[in-house]
């Protein structure tokens, strides 16, 4: 964890708190591609209603990407899986850039979500992201940990 503010919310204390997060689009593949472990544990905390996601376009882009080009899905199938996380995620337009994890801009996309969505937690299995700990008041956590802090 880094020596930043302590996040706004202490979403692990509470569990029935409504919490905001951010999910990865590592996590979403995961959840989609790779069904029953913690990845979809989290997404179906959203689908249940018992955790608000939010969502940019360039996140919902790069999840359609890799599902059709990493994984070979058909259109029809990347549309549906795009569709249906819309529908249950809050779509948010970042405003600020940021230049935070030089190793991989790609990874500055979570966190302007995060941001613009005022999350108090980003789900990610990104180890850049992860070794923030801390974000702009945002925590960073694998999904194993969101799963453990939500359950215990």
């Amino acid at each position: 964890m880094s020596s930043g503010p302590r996040p706004r919310a202490h979403w692990r204390l509470v569990r029935s708190a409504h919490v905001r997060a951010v999910l990865d689009t590592n996590v979403l593949i995961s959840a989609f591609v790779f069904p029953g472990g913690k990845p979809e544990a989290v997404y179906r905390l959203a689908l249940e209603r018992r955790l608000e996601i939010g969502t940019s376009r360039s996140l919902l882009a790069e999840f359609g990407r890799v599902l059709d080009q990493k994984f070979g899905w058909s259109p029809d199938r990347v549309e549906a899986a795009v569709a249906q996380v819309t529908r249950i995620a809050t779509l948010v337009e970042p405003i600020e850039k940021v230049q935070v994890i030089t190793a991989d801009p790609a990874d500055d996309r979570v966190l302007e979500a995060g941001r613009a969505f005022d999350a108090d937690v980003i789900v990610s299995g990104d180890r850049h992201l992860i070794d923030l700990g801390v974000w702009s008041e945002i925590e960073i956590v694998s999904p194993a940990e969101f799963v453990a802090r939500r359950s215990g």
